[in-house]
């Protein structure tokens, strides 16, 4: 596991007072979930469903897709870990910038890798000596968007190679269509989910994901058993049956991130990439990311994501997922008193 995650709170000894270093949107739905579960502490009692039926049958109604498609994962970290883990020994593209744990997981499990830049990625490539391809829809820590038509593409021209999309922020993001319908025409399209960052939930570690039922199968004897504990698959249900009224409103998010990105990209010492989603990425023009880091900790209590980690980024990056404005403007004007200080 690659230290240096976002919201990494528990290393450091300030008081934390606002955090734009997680990607978990600030608009969420958290409180009602943690109310619902308070009334449920009696679950504990038992053993979880080591294969959460009922969860797994909830997921895939909401779908319209069949449980032997879908499988329940503690987070979508489970989920990476697992697909390695089926694939192990195999040649795999890992595209870049990207979340560390697919190139962590398929090291752990003797993969042969290949990087590519994410904006190379296109449909008419020839991955023919790939057996696995994993990219992220919409990608962290940019929130670049390959198309739909792309993904179509790449899954029909290589039909022998699996395509492992991360689509832990797919419906935060406006601009992202939907991945689930692909999978009835694409039998080499494995997709992984993430009810922890929709809906706000990481302490729960809760995702899924969906393939084809011979992919399922094959990674259900793979699995630690209990691996989702009962609240987490309460809390999973509680979702599903209030799905709607739960989801934040992505629509509010982006806009909301545009005018966050705007007004930063104002400060003459910052580079701003035009992101669709409610996080970006930024570069400093003189001085690392992890100065700006700790100076913004250790004067103005706020945290930021370090990004100098991701595979193809540089010290001077680094991410920010949009806040309320209260926060935002503290934030831009704690970066204005950096760049005097460091002028």
């Amino acid at each position: 596991m690659l230290y240096g995650h976002g919201n990494d709170l528990y290393d450091y000894s300030e008081k934390i007072t606002a955090d734009f270093s997680s990607n978990i949107p600030y608009r969420n739905a958290s409180v009602q979930i943690v109310a619902h579960l308070s009334g449920c502490l009696h679950l504990i009692s038992d053993y979880p469903d080591p294969n959460a039926r009922a969860l797994t049958h909830e997921i895939a109604e909401h779908h319209n897709l069949s449980p032997e498609n879908v499988l329940v994962t503690n987070g979508s970290a489970e989920a990476f870990y697992l697909l390695a883990h089926l694939f192990a020994g195999k040649h795999s593209t890992i595209t870049y910038p990207a979340f560390a744990e697919y190139e962590d997981a398929c090291t752990l499990y003797g993969h042969t890798l290949s990087f590519m830049p994410v904006s190379e990625l296109c449909g008419s490539i020839n991955f023919t000596s790939n057996e696995t391809v994993w990219f992220a829809f919409p990608n962290n820590p940019d929130g670049s968007i390959v198309s739909s038509e792309t993904i179509e593409n790449l899954c029909l021209n290589n039909p022998d190679s699996y395509f492992i999309i991360d689509n832990a922020y797919g419906e935060l993001c406006t601009q992202c269509q939907p991945v689930i319908p692909l999978h009835a025409n694409y039998p080499n399209l494995i997709s992984v989910h993430s009810l922890t960052k929709t809906f706000a939930i990481p302490g729960l570690r809760l995702g899924y994901i969906v393939a084809e039922k011979n992919i399922i199968n094959r990674l259900q004897p793979l699995r630690i058993p209990w691996t989702v504990n009962t609240l987490a698959q309460e809390a999973g249900s509680f979702v599903m049956e209030n799905y709607s009224r739960l989801l934040p409103d992505a629509g509010i998010l982006c806009r909301e991130s545009q005018q966050f990105q705007q007004q930063l990209a104002t400060l003459s010492h910052l580079e701003v990439t035009p992101s669709p989603c409610h996080f970006f990425l930024i570069r400093l023009k003189s001085g690392t990311a992890s100065q700006l880091k700790s100076y913004l900790l250790e004067k103005h209590g706020i945290l930021i994501r370090d990004a100098s980690n991701f595979r193809g980024l540089s010290p001077c990056h680094f991410r920010l997922s949009v806040q309320e404005k209260t926060a935002n403007d503290r934030l831009t004007d704690a970066l204005r008193d950096f760049f005097k200080i460091t002028a």
